[in-house]
Order: C-alpha cells, then sequence, then structure tokens
C-alpha cells in the first residue's frame, strides 16, 4: 500500500471516529466544514478534543448537534478510550475514581452535597469530603480541565 493511500485511509478512519463522536452519518459530517481543537493540559497531554462548527451547516444538522456538550464555541467529543501527549503518540487514557462531596456552607452553617463529583484530592482542594460507597472510575477526559472534579450534575451512570 502506497503512502497515499495509507494516508487516505487514515483521513477517513478519522473521519468516521469525528462523525460517529458527534453522532452524525459521515455524509453528514461532510456537509459541514469544521474545524478540530485539542483540548490539553499544562504538560500538552490531550485529554479532549472540541469541535469548530463553521457558518453555513445545514439547520438539522446543528440541531442534532445542540444536545452535545460544550465548551463556549466548541462542541466537545471524546474519541473513547485515547488521547494523545505532547508527541502525538497515542495512548490508553487514564482512569480515576471520583466521589460526591460534602461541603460546609459557612452562610448557612450546613453541609450540603456539591453538584460536582470529585477525586480524593479534588474534594480536599474544594474544602470538603468524600462520602464512602458513591465512587465511580470515569476517564480523566471527564473531569473539568487542570482540575480534580468533574463538572457540575455530572452523572457517571450516563457516560
Amino acid at each position: 500500500m502506497s503512502s497515499r493511500h495509507l494516508d487516505d485511509e487514515y483521513d477517513r478512519e478519522e473521519a468516521e471516529a469525528i462523525a460517529a463522536a458527534l453522532y452524525l452519518t459521515p455524509d453528514e459530517l461532510n456537509e459541514i466544514e469544521y474545524a478540530i481543537h485539542e483540548i490539553a493540559n499544562d504538560d500538552g497531554l490531550v485529554y479532549g478534543y472540541g469541535v469548530e462548527i463553521k457558518e453555513g451547516a445545514p439547520q438539522y444538522i446543528l440541531d442534532k448537534l445542540a444536545r452535545l456538550p460544550r465548551r463556549g464555541h466548541l462542541v466537545l467529543i471524546h474519541l473513547h478510550g485515547y488521547a494523545c501527549d505532547a508527541d502525538q503518540e497515542q495512548m490508553e487514557i487514564a482512569r480515576t475514581t471520583v466521589y460526591k462531596v460534602k461541603l460546609y456552607n459557612i452562610a448557612t452553617d450546613e453541609v450540603v452535597i456539591s453538584r460536582r463529583m470529585a477525586t480524593q484530592e479534588g474534594a480536599a482542594k474544594m474544602g470538603g469530603w468524600t462520602i464512602e460507597g458513591t465512587g465511580h472510575v470515569v476517564d480523566v477526559t471527564d473531569l473539568e480541565p487542570g482540575e480534580e472534579w468533574t463538572p457540575r450534575d455530572f452523572d457517571p451512570i450516563k457516560i
């Protein structure tokens, strides 16, 4: 197989993975203009990708994408099971355990349950503590960028 055929095969597989992550068919993906942006930490570990949809996309495709998680104008996707380091070598994504977290609310003098889940280290950073028996193993890509906790109202059951 020639180098060009390998490149074409790689491009096709990449497009299929992006389409699947966006819950689109490859034909629907071909109907839109988009750009992929890496979401990385300070060490260069890519833990997620954001897809920027350019103007002119058909409304029915925008409607399909509306239910997906976003960060600003980027539609967040996970190319499940992999991330790339700064040298673009594939490696397995690390997993971690997150827990429900109790926090003391000084304003109301009450203990409340956080809307975020966190690792034990994250709970300590938040000034709280984990609730025993509530742990769920998740990909580190499910955590907020650079943090030890999940987005608000994270549901590990729906992953």
